[in-house]
């Protein structure tokens, strides 16, 4: 009788030691956090605080943990991974920024059901690139091979992020005030988000992943597949500025817009503002949604809202704009004027279109 053994039951670990290997030689070719003083193989990873720790009068740990969601199967379908990892990064560091913190490190959580070394090498190439872009450390990770969780090639891509923030500095409803502006600044595309519906329009419209759209050059693939534009570098200078950053992602900009809100305001957004390019018109079309229900599950061109004082708000368009990067102020915050639709509380923070 043949023994039953951890490989015949589809699990390769020393096929995940090898590709680790092959990573951790991509890894001497890619700048070095002193500050990162584990390399790839120990339990956890160690990270000095030392200098940092210096610039900061009441630290504030923070940390987060986000995912791709089903932009992955679509990326998978058209065999086009190789920039996920900057999704992954993105969806996280983004979250950082929004209550005022910048990132030190990052780790990534890799579900499979058969390792490939190609699909794993790639994934974490894409990261360390993601990490570079946003100014923090990959410390770490964890790969997992489960058959039978996972069929064929599919897999699944988590990452965390951790960063400091003082106390004083921490962004959100507590420093957001009535009368502040509310500066949208432009998404790459879709971001990481409404991917489920998406895929279905993908398959009632039969897209090729090589062919263009009537209102783009670029391919379908290189329109639905862009990363996740990383605001970190454009945006932690500014930091002591703001008073508040919305990450819009799920539930859109209705969903997130609020979540920066003080109780008994809300938030003046001009819908002619909002850039909503061709892209979002075109899945409004194909979708057939009202132009609600697109506010309330895409970016529609705007991946970040900051409030500031009025004061600061050329401050910030100039120095976007000398970046490269679209903004404009689409509102303002205002106290309360009518009840929520959704609570039927004048307290709760919500937006209103206008």
């Amino acid at each position: 009788m043949s023994s039953i053994t951890y490989e015949n039951s589809g699990v390769d670990a020393n096929k995940a030691d090898q590709i680790i290997d092959s990573f951790s030689e991509f890894l001497k070719s890619r700048p070095r956090d002193p500050r990162l003083l584990s390399g790839i193989g120990p339990y956890a990873s160690c990270f000095s605080l030392k200098e940092t720790l210096s610039t900061f009068k009441d630290p504030l740990l923070v940390s987060c943990c986000d995912g791709v969601g089903t932009k992955a199967k679509l990326a998978l379908d058209w065999n086009q991974i190789d920039r996920l990892g900057e999704d992954l990064v993105a969806m996280n560091v983004n979250d950082l920024l929004c209550v005022g913190a910048t990132p030190l490190v990052f780790l990534d959580y890799y579900a499979c059901g058969k390792l490939e070394k190609t699909q794993l090498l790639t994934l974490l190439k894409s990261i360390q690139i993601g990490c570079e872009m946003a100014d923090c450390s990959l410390s770490g990770g964890e790969t997992a091979e489960m058959p039978g969780l996972y069929l064929d090639r599919d897999f699944d891509l988590a990452g965390f992020s951790v960063g400091l923030v003082d106390r004083k500095d921490v962004l959100g409803e507590s420093k957001v005030q009535p009368g502040n502006c509310l500066i949208g600044i432009e998404s790459s595309g879709l971001h990481s988000n409404g991917y489920s519906l998406v895929r279905k329009l993908v398959d009632k419209e039969k897209l090729s992943p090589n062919k263009a759209p009537h209102f783009s050059k670029e391919t379908w693939a290189e329109i639905l597949l862009k990363p996740t534009f990383i605001y970190t570098k454009f945006l932690k200078n500014h930091l002591s500025q703001l008073t508040g950053l919305a990450h819009i992602t799920g539930g859109g900009i209705t969903g997130n817009l609020p979540r920066i809100l003080p109780r008994g305001s809300e938030a003046r957004v001009k819908t002619a503002a909002i850039f909503f390019p061709e892209l979002f018109q075109w899945i409004k079309e194909a979708a057939g949604l009202s132009q609600e229900q697109m506010f309330e599950t895409f970016n529609c061109g705007i991946g970040m809202v900051a409030a500031c004082h009025p004061d600061y708000v050329d401050t910030l368009l100039i120095s976007l704009k000398e970046n490269g990067l679209k903004a404009q102020v689409i509102g303002t915050v205002e106290k309360a004027s009518q009840v929520s639709p959704r609570n039927s509380n004048l307290d709760e923070p919500q937006v209103v279109w206008q």
